[in-house]
């Protein structure tokens, strides 16, 4: 049996209030409450995007989950976990505060805000992973994502620097990772520096966490050796001065956030539901800390049970609205489609799904699928 797949159109600039009540119509075209038991400890994965982003999902949106979240009878927060990488999300604190100041607050989001993985992501649960071709022995996830009973996962569809395609297989398997699980996916992918274009101008060895890098006198030096593979360097050069072999590396960190979501979804398999907001669409992703204008206008929003079809569906909606394949356009040195691949194969779902348009505009859009 196909997989389904709930889709609601949204117009170019709608307002939070209308994305609001669309967001709650697929909950009901979902059937989220049949699956929740009263009192269940219920998870709102989002994130509050970086200082300067503004293409995050916004507190409206997150509220509206809640409150459905609620309505069914169970006891919602909203989840998040720490960065990897140095920044505004970097520990709880600073976390916290930050979400603060981009108005995700208990009064606007209508739930208390946990970061799962601990005050420096120590809260780690740590379990064994056994998936057919699977690279991963052991999973370190964050101990309130382990802990919940229920998780709904808000994604902002966005391009991504290592992974091609930033959406909900990213939002669970590196969001509720902890610090470690981050870590062991990120492992093997190596920047370098491109001397000629480097003018040492010390910003990527300040933003670097493990202190990698050193700055000589006309170049930066990068020490393979403390190197997490983070990919902050090449996301703040402004020189274009950091390059990445991507070949097998992105390969591997793909299929890893794939295995971790299995791992993260154990156990709440049938309470789970996931979201693809595709609005405001970038070719770099939510923890980038600088403002980018959407590449073309706002699709929808798709909702399913089945991680992998809303993954799919939201490839397939944004080729038949532009034309061409966004994510392959963006980053045409990384094959995106790995983490899908890899995902169907370990279990986690079906790229074959039936789209359900739920807009009421009568509108017919092409049946997707695999």
């Amino acid at each position: 049996m196909k997989s389904k797949v709930y889709f609601i159109e949204t117009g170019a600039g709608e307002a939070l209030e209308g994305l609001a009540e669309k967001t709650k119509d697929l909950f009901n075209a979902l059937e989220f409450s049949s699956t929740i038991k009263r009192g269940d400890l219920v998870g709102v994965k989002t994130t509050f995007g970086e200082k300067n982003n503004i293409g995050h999902l916004k507190p409206p949106l997150v509220r509206a989950a809640v409150d459905k979240v609620r309505s069914a009878g169970a006891k919602p927060f909203v989840v998040e976990t720490n960065t990897l990488y140095i920044g505004q999300r970097t520990n709880a604190v600073s976390h916290l505060l930050h979400a603060n100041n981009h108005g995700f607050t208990v009064e606007t989001v209508g739930a208390p805000i946990i970061i799962a993985d601990g005050l420096m992501g120590e809260n780690d649960y740590t379990m064994p992973l056994d998936l057919p071709g699977g690279l991963c022995k052991m999973a370190h996830i964050a101990g309130g994502a382990k802990a919940a009973q229920g998780l709904v996962f808000l994604t902002h569809v966005t391009g991504h620097m290592l992974t091609g395609m930033g959406a909900t297989l990213k939002n669970i398997g590196m969001g509720l990772a902890s610090r470690g699980g981050k870590l062991a996916m990120h492992s093997g992918v190596i920047p370098q520096i491109i001397e000629p274009d480097c003018t040492a101008c010390g910003i990527c060895a300040d933003f670097c966490s493990p202190k990698a890098i050193t700055i000589k006198e006309d170049f930066a030096v990068i020490d393979p050796k403390q190197c997490i593979g983070c990919g902050e360097c090449l996301a703040v050069c402004p020189f274009e001065a950091v390059k990445v072999d991507w070949g097998e590396d992105t390969d591997n960190v793909q299929k890893k956030v794939a295995e971790y979501c299995v791992a993260i979804l154990k156990g709440k398999e049938k309470k789970s539901v996931f979201f693809n907001f595709i609005t405001h669409v970038t070719e770099q992703c939510d923890c980038m800390d600088k403002v980018y204008k959407p590449a073309f206008e706002d699709v929808g929003i798709l909702a399913s049970r089945d991680p992998l079809a809303v993954e799919k569906a939201a490839v397939d909606v944004i080729r038949e609205s532009v034309g061409e394949d966004f994510f392959q356009k963006s980053w045409p040195d990384i094959d995106y489609t790995i983490q899908m691949e890899h995902a169907e194969k370990i279990g986690l779902g079906s790229t074959d799904y039936e789209l359900v348009d739920v807009s009421g505009s009568g509108k017919k859009r092409a049946a997707a699928r695999k």
